[in-house]
């Protein structure tokens, strides 16, 4: 009996566990990128003791976000199926990119923010782009193959910061996002390709 009321405490305890960091992530998703204790507290449905029960200080909660955060931006979505000629991939590629950031946008800037330095948070966001450039290069084989200028060109428009700046910077809509990204991917893939004597 001592046994099973022990492992039925321990499931307790890792229930209220899940449930703090669910409620992390739940506050980060509604836009609260440095949530306070007792917000997390609230939205967990404990007392703000609790936590301090499972995690030595806020850091220790943070991280515990962050570890689970890196393995998820470090992993390639799956690609759904893109055919067709190189501008309605270019188009179909934006749409499902741009729903992923949309749907990702405040985690992605929390993790961002959780650098310590500069150097951290270049390495978040290369660490990133890394698993996004494979992903990019299987819908469009032609970024792959294009010249250096237009390859890093194209690979920029489909990031994250891109997206970002024209969607919140900018204030430009989903759809003028979409255009955008899809007839400058035409442009730069389907240009010329510079000459040795005109660099």
């Amino acid at each position: 009996m001592a046994a099973e009321h022990s492992d039925g405490r321990s499931d307790r305890g890792v229930r209220t566990h899940e449930r703090i960091v669910i409620a992390l992530f739940e506050l980060i998703k509604e836009g609260n990128l440095q949530p306070r204790g007792e917000e997390i507290a609230e939205k967990a449905g404990v007392a703000v003791r609790t936590i301090f029960r499972h995690f030595d200080d806020m850091d220790g909660l943070f991280d515990t976000a962050m570890a689970f955060m890196s393995g998820q931006l470090e992993a390639v979505p799956v690609l759904p199926r893109i055919e067709g000629t190189l501008e309605e991939r270019a188009l179909a590629y934006s749409k499902d990119q741009g729903a992923i950031f949309e749907e990702n946008r405040n985690y992605l800037l929390f993790y961002i923010s959780r650098a310590k330095t500069e150097t951290e948070a270049n390495a978040i966001r290369a660490a990133h782009t890394q698993s996004q450039r494979l992903r990019l290069w299987s819908a469009l084989p032609e970024v792959a193959a294009a010249d250096p200028v237009s390859r890093h060109s194209v690979e920029a428009l489909y990031s994250f910061q891109m997206w970002d700046q024209m969607r919140f910077q900018q204030g430009l809509s989903v759809d003028m996002c979409h255009q955008i990204i899809a007839a400058s991917t035409v442009t730069l893939l389907t240009k010329e390709p510079a000459t040795a004597g005109a660099m």
